[in-house]
Order: C-alpha cells, then structure tokens, then sequence
C-alpha cells in the first residue's frame, strides 16, 4: 500500500487548529449559566464583551464553524457547488508547471483554466446562495456571541456592579 503524501499546506492548517485546541475552554465553563446575569448599565456591557470575547474566542470560533458545517450539509445545491468548485480548483493547482489544457483545439494555460473555474464557480456558488449562508452565519454568530458574552459575569463581578476606573 502507497502512503498518502500530505501537502504543506494542511500540514500549517493541522498545527493551527492544534494550537487553539489549546485555547480551547471547558464547555461546562463555558455553558455555566450560574455565571449569567442580566448587566447593569453599558459600562457592565463592554467590560463583559472585551473580556469574554478574548476569553472565549476558540469556542465562538467553534460555535462559528459548526453553523458553516450545518448550513453547507442541509443545502445539496451549495454542498455540490463547494465539491465541484474546490475540485476543478485543486486539480488545477496541482498540475505541473506549464502544463497546458487542449479542448477542441483550443489550448488552454494554468492561468486560463484558473479564469475558467471561477467564471463557471461564481454563478454556481450564486444559484447556491452562498451568499445567504455567509450573511445568516455572521449575523447567527454575532447574535450568539453579543448574547453570551454580554451575560457571563466577569471572574472578578461578585454579583455588585462594574465599577469603572476613571483617571482625572
């Protein structure tokens, strides 16, 4: 059997992903709505979301990417037009150098077939909507996350208001 030959570029992505698992926070803390109350003023409000979206960031990140995974699973249209599109893509990129495409006697350079994926890619991932599942994701995403940070007390809040710093 042939080993599989792995290509730098998914190497790069694995320690990426391998590296915010780290960051990555326990979900029990995370889905701890003991740590919930409703904030006292929009003092309270940003102080929350600065420090909980730094906090949390790999779990909004996670959260973000299961939507993407559901949106393109429950849509055949789009799940076909991403393979077919990521297809013509990486057999493009993956010919050798020079290496040219002749169709009817037409011959066609690396360059020319890359113009050609995207002009036959574009209106495809249009006729998906790919469009609408980019917006619903980050209008889903940030609804969630304004929510869920805005709510989750900071680790130093003991229940008393947010008092803020002020220098004069």
């Amino acid at each position: 059997m042939g080993s599989i030959n792995i290509p730098p570029q998914l190497n790069s992505a694995k320690e990426w992903v391998l590296s915010k698992r780290e960051s990555l926070r326990p979900w029990q803390e995370f889905g701890n709505y003991n740590r919930a109350s409703k904030p006292a003023n929009i003092g309270v409000i940003s102080g929350r979301v600065t420090h909980n979206v730094t906090y949390y960031y790999t779990n909004y990140a996670f959260i973000s990417t299961l939507l993407v995974i559901y949106c393109i699973i429950s849509s055949p249209l789009l799940l076909l037009a991403i393979v077919v599109s990521g297809t013509a893509c990486y057999l493009i990129s993956t010919q050798k150098e020079g290496k040219t495409l002749k169709i009817g006697g037409h011959t066609f350079s690396p360059k020319d077939q890359a113009m050609i994926c995207a002009c036959i890619s574009l209106p495809l991932l249009f006729f998906a909507s790919a469009g609408t599942v980019i917006f619903w994701v980050i209008g889903l995403t940030c609804s969630v996350v304004g929510v869920h940070a805005s709510m989750m007390q900071l680790p130093n809040e003991d229940g008393t208001e947010f008092e803020m710093n002020e220098s004069v």
